[in-house]
């Protein structure tokens, strides 16, 4: 159960005892863990990384892979850090209690660090006349550790200390990736960052305000900017405004979607998706005859088949200039007469051309063949009744 937190005080001439000290120790510790804790998310803050080399033995080939150096905060609010890079161990995955009958090289085993406070090494400490054997350091140190496959499924239920308490002893898990071995369990042969959907959990913030300071508030997927990589914007600029696109080679926002304090949008390329009641899309262009006319963007064709959109189209009929019927090197003269312009329930262009032959001796020759129209289709979504 979570208690009172004291603070220390001191006094002129105030004999200090061990317990003093330490309990102002502690009220730091506890401070910064509260402060991780409930004004973060747990996860890796930096680094942790694994990487593989590849090496053969006795004709096998294995990978040794290594953890480079990094922090992590876990749900407690510990700091753990990793000071250098080191290499997984074998030998410590060769000890899992494994399910008989398990085919090691065909499953993925979780790897996971966990923060461990260890007995430093220290000379005897001196007090007076006598040497004493106390202990004045602890290491803030940590452990990995492999477990059994599925065992990283459920990372974020484990139980967290109390509301006043501090970053605790050990215990949390942070998942680092997953490890493959060989058929012995003794060699490691591959690593991956996720598994079935799991993968490792990054450090973040919890906050319901962010503020900026300089006017403009920039978020986005990487912690240094990266040319195309996807930014958002949020400045001052006119009355304000929002912008959503790619990070060009200066870091700077090349946007392709603005939205002005005003509501005014101004986006590149198309809308795409479902749309706003009563909002109208529009398609155009040259069809042939026999072609099913598209839907404009941001419309599909279940929204038109379950009655959500109303679709409208209009043809006309587009005239080339050519005086002889399609395929024909007559020089014969002929006229030609629209024969049907029309759309289809399905949306399928009916359009034909009555070729009729006028000169010379054979008169009344009548070919048909397919012509070409301009379309125009409208679509609107319709307003849903309660």
């Amino acid at each position: 159960m979570s208690t009172a937190i004291e603070r220390p005080l001191f006094f002129e001439n105030q004999i200090l005892g061990a317990a003093d000290l330490t309990a102002t120790v502690e009220h730091s510790r506890g401070l910064q863990a509260r402060h991780e804790r409930y004004l973060h998310l747990w996860g890796i803050a930096y680094g942790l990384e694994l990487s593989g080399e590849d090496d053969e033995e006795d004709g096998e080939k294995f990978k040794r892979i290594t953890l480079s150096a990094g922090v992590a905060i876990d749900g407690n609010g510990r700091e753990i850090v990793v000071p250098q890079s080191e290499p997984l161990s074998e030998n410590k995955f060769s000890q899992l209690q494994l399910t008989a009958g398990l085919k090691l090289e065909e499953v993925w085993f979780p790897v996971f660090l966990v923060g461990r406070d260890q007995a430093a090494q220290q000379q005897p400490m001196s007090t007076g006349a006598c040497e004493s054997s106390a202990v004045v350091r602890k290491v803030e140190g940590y452990e990995v550790t492999f477990d059994r496959p599925g065992k990283a499924r459920k990372l974020g239920e484990q139980p967290a200390g109390g509301v006043s308490d501090g970053p605790g002893n050990d215990g949390w898990k942070i998942l680092l990736g997953f490890v493959q071995s060989n058929t012995a369990g003794d060699k490691f042969t591959a690593f991956k960052y996720e598994v079935d959907g799991i993968g490792r959990k990054y450090a973040g913030v919890q906050a319901d305000e962010i503020a900026a300071r300089s006017g403009s508030l920039q978020l986005r997927t990487r912690t240094a900017p990266q040319t195309k990589k996807p930014a958002v914007v949020v400045d001052e600029t006119g009355d304000g405004r929002l912008q959503f696109g790619s990070l060009d080679a200066t870091g700077k926002l090349v946007p392709v979607f603005t939205v002005d304090a005003q509501g005014n949008v101004t986006a590149e390329g198309k809308i795409k998706g479902a749309l706003t009641t009563g909002t109208v899309q529009v398609e155009s262009g040259i069809a042939t005859h026999g072609m099913i006319l598209p839907l404009p963007p941001g419309i599909t064709e279940k929204q038109v088949s379950d009655g959500e959109a109303i679709v409208q189209t209009q043809v006309s009929l587009w005239t080339t200039g050519e005086t002889i019927p399609p395929g024909s090197f007559s020089t014969d003269e002929w006229s030609a007469f629209p024969l049907e312009v029309s759309v289809d329930s399905e949306r399928r262009v009916r359009c034909q051309l009555r070729w009729v032959q006028l000169r010379p001796a054979i008169i009344g020759v009548i070919e048909d063949h397919p012509a070409v129209c301009n379309y125009l289709v409208l679509a609107s979504v319709k307003e849903k009744t309660a």
